[in-house]
């Protein structure tokens, strides 16, 4: 679940960045809680993880699962059709804003997982997560104002769009914080919508890197 969620925010940047390059030389580089769960002083054993914390990884996975699937097909941007290009990314975009939305709200909804900390550990997630939309909300924006009167300007106007969303990659990691709690990280590799994730994760990042045309 935590390559998936840290990829979904990458997803858009990689798109873009592929598509500037195309018809060019030149390459890019890239609410409130509604109530914690009760707090849990079980450590991880050899032989598992908190279960109280997977109960908790699992609702979450749950929650983001479906932002996932729905982000999981990259949108058709051939360069050889500006005004169709730009029109299928803004969708992008809007899909992708809603799925962040809907992650952030998500760990909330949740409220704090029984570990030591757990409530500053969502609440950095989650602002991790709200800066990785504010990056995709910006980039909408510059996004409108791309002239796809000309090949150059259309090419000109998409490396602005992907030198907004490189600010992706250069964002802190939104799962960092529960990376960095080992019953979390243990709760994630065993919960079972998360472990699902996580497999798919290679596949769909492959088919993602690239631009349909």
């Amino acid at each position: 679940m935590l390559r998936r969620l840290v990829a979904v925010t990458a997803t858009a940047s990689a798109l873009t960045l592929a598509l500037a390059g195309c018809g060019g030389g030149n390459s890019g580089t890239g609410s409130s809680s509604s109530g914690a769960a009760p707090a849990s002083t079980t450590a991880s054993s050899a032989g598992g993880a908190n279960a109280g914390a997977v109960a908790w990884a699992e609702k979450v996975c749950s929650t983001v699962a479906p932002q996932v699937a729905q982000l999981s097909q990259a949108p058709n941007l051939d360069p050889s059709d500006p005004v169709k290009a730009k029109t299928n990314l803004d969708a992008y975009f809007d899909k992708q804003i809603s799925a962040l939305d809907t992650m952030a709200s998500g760990f909330q909804s949740a409220g704090a997982p029984p570990v030591a900390d757990g409530d500053q550990l969502v609440e950095k997630a989650t602002a991790g997560i709200k800066q990785a939309k504010t990056v995709v909300e910006s980039a909408k924006t510059e996004l409108a104002s791309v002239d796809t009167s000309t090949p150059e300007a259309f090419q000109a106007g998409f490396v602005k769009v992907a030198e907004n969303l490189q600010k992706l990659s250069e964002s802190d990691d939104p799962t960092a914080s529960l990376k960095g709690n080992q019953e979390l990280d243990a709760a994630f590799q065993q919960a079972p919508t998360c472990k699902k994730l996580d497999g798919d994760a290679g596949a769909s990042a492959s088919n993602s890197s690239s631009p349909t045309s």
